[in-house]
Protein backbone atom coordinates (compact mmCIF):
# COMPACT_ATOMS: atom_id res chain seq x y z
CA UNK A 1 0.00 0.00 0.00
CA UNK A 2 1.33 3.42 -0.91
CA UNK A 3 0.95 6.03 1.78
CA UNK A 4 1.47 9.75 1.36
CA UNK A 5 5.04 11.00 1.72
CA UNK A 6 5.77 12.22 5.27
CA UNK A 7 9.34 13.40 4.77
CA UNK A 8 8.29 16.99 5.58
CA UNK A 9 7.63 15.90 9.18
CA UNK A 10 10.34 15.67 11.84
CA UNK A 11 11.80 12.21 12.56
CA UNK A 12 9.80 12.11 15.81
CA UNK A 13 6.57 13.02 14.02
CA UNK A 14 7.36 10.37 11.42
CA UNK A 15 7.75 7.85 14.25
CA UNK A 16 4.28 8.75 15.54
CA UNK A 17 2.80 8.51 12.03
CA UNK A 18 4.53 5.18 11.48
CA UNK A 19 3.03 3.85 14.73
CA UNK A 20 -0.41 4.72 13.29
CA UNK A 21 0.48 3.16 9.92
CA UNK A 22 1.70 -0.04 11.52
CA UNK A 23 -1.65 -0.41 13.27
CA UNK A 24 -3.40 -0.05 9.91
CA UNK A 25 -1.16 -2.46 8.02
CA UNK A 26 -1.09 -5.06 10.79
CA UNK A 27 -4.88 -4.81 11.26
CA UNK A 28 -4.31 -4.00 14.92
CA UNK A 29 -6.60 -0.99 14.72
CA UNK A 30 -9.86 -0.64 16.63
CA UNK A 31 -13.00 -0.54 14.49
CA UNK A 32 -15.49 1.84 16.08
CA UNK A 33 -19.28 1.17 16.03
CA UNK A 34 -19.71 4.00 13.48
CA UNK A 35 -17.18 2.32 11.17
CA UNK A 36 -14.32 4.65 12.07
CA UNK A 37 -10.84 3.32 12.76
CA UNK A 38 -8.68 4.10 15.79
CA UNK A 39 -4.91 3.67 15.41
CA UNK A 40 -3.41 6.39 17.61
CA UNK A 41 -5.86 8.48 19.72
CA UNK A 42 -3.33 11.12 20.66
CA UNK A 43 -2.88 13.05 23.85
CA UNK A 44 -0.67 16.04 24.65
CA UNK A 45 1.00 16.06 28.07
CA UNK A 46 4.18 17.24 29.80
CA UNK A 47 7.17 15.57 28.17
CA UNK A 48 8.70 14.68 31.54
CA UNK A 49 5.86 12.17 32.02
CA UNK A 50 7.38 10.04 29.24
CA UNK A 51 10.92 11.38 28.94
CA UNK A 52 12.12 12.42 32.44
CA UNK A 53 14.97 14.61 31.14
CA UNK A 54 12.99 16.52 28.51
CA UNK A 55 11.03 19.74 28.79
CA UNK A 56 7.98 20.82 26.86
CA UNK A 57 4.90 18.93 25.69
CA UNK A 58 4.81 15.51 24.05
CA UNK A 59 2.23 13.84 21.80
CA UNK A 60 1.68 10.17 22.61
CA UNK A 61 -0.89 7.63 21.48
CA UNK A 62 -3.36 6.37 24.05
CA UNK A 63 -4.23 3.47 21.74
CA UNK A 64 -2.08 0.49 22.72
CA UNK A 65 -2.57 -3.24 22.29
CA UNK A 66 -6.08 -3.00 20.91
CA UNK A 67 -7.50 -0.63 23.53
CA UNK A 68 -7.69 3.07 24.24
CA UNK A 69 -5.77 3.43 27.51
CA UNK A 70 -6.35 5.95 30.26
CA UNK A 71 -3.55 7.87 31.93
CA UNK A 72 -1.17 6.84 33.46
CA UNK A 73 -1.35 3.48 31.67
CA UNK A 74 -0.91 5.12 28.25
CA UNK A 75 2.20 6.90 29.54
CA UNK A 76 3.68 3.58 30.68
CA UNK A 77 3.10 2.04 27.25
CA UNK A 78 4.66 5.07 25.52
CA UNK A 79 7.70 5.06 27.82
CA UNK A 80 8.27 1.33 27.33
CA UNK A 81 7.75 1.44 23.54
CA UNK A 82 11.15 2.94 22.80
CA UNK A 83 9.51 5.29 20.29
CA UNK A 84 10.87 8.84 20.35
CA UNK A 85 7.53 10.65 20.26
CA UNK A 86 7.58 14.34 19.27
CA UNK A 87 8.21 16.98 21.93
CA UNK A 88 7.34 20.66 21.48
CA UNK A 89 8.13 23.79 23.50
CA UNK A 90 4.50 24.31 24.57
CA UNK A 91 0.99 22.84 24.37
CA UNK A 92 -0.13 25.24 21.62
CA UNK A 93 2.67 24.10 19.31
CA UNK A 94 2.01 20.45 20.17
CA UNK A 95 -1.70 20.77 19.43
CA UNK A 96 -0.96 22.42 16.07
CA UNK A 97 1.42 19.56 15.19
CA UNK A 98 -1.18 17.02 16.27
CA UNK A 99 -3.68 18.60 13.86
CA UNK A 100 -1.15 18.38 10.99
CA UNK A 101 -0.44 14.73 11.76
CA UNK A 102 -4.12 13.92 12.19
CA UNK A 103 -4.81 15.12 8.64
CA UNK A 104 -2.28 12.57 7.36
CA UNK A 105 -3.80 9.86 9.56
CA UNK A 106 -7.25 10.62 8.14
CA UNK A 107 -5.99 10.39 4.56
CA UNK A 108 -4.11 7.17 5.38
CA UNK A 109 -7.28 5.68 6.84
CA UNK A 110 -9.30 6.65 3.76
CA UNK A 111 -6.68 5.03 1.50
CA UNK A 112 -6.63 1.95 3.72
CA UNK A 113 -10.42 1.61 3.58
CA UNK A 114 -10.29 1.75 -0.22
CA UNK A 115 -7.57 -0.93 -0.28
CA UNK A 116 -9.14 -3.01 2.50
CA UNK A 117 -10.12 -5.91 0.22
CA UNK A 118 -6.38 -6.46 -0.30
CA UNK A 119 -5.44 -6.18 3.38
CA UNK A 120 -8.42 -7.77 5.07
CA UNK A 121 -10.15 -6.55 8.18
CA UNK A 122 -9.00 -8.95 10.87
CA UNK A 123 -9.61 -9.07 14.58
CA UNK A 124 -11.22 -5.82 15.71
CA UNK A 125 -12.11 -4.84 12.20
CA UNK A 126 -15.18 -7.10 12.00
Amino acid sequence: MDFEDISQFTPQEQAALNYHRANLLNSTFLRQPDGGITTFYGSVLPARAVFPNRKGEVIIPTYWGGDIRKMPEAVKFAAKSGIDFPVYPDAETALAAEKRMHKIMERDTQAFNKAKPFFGDKKRGK
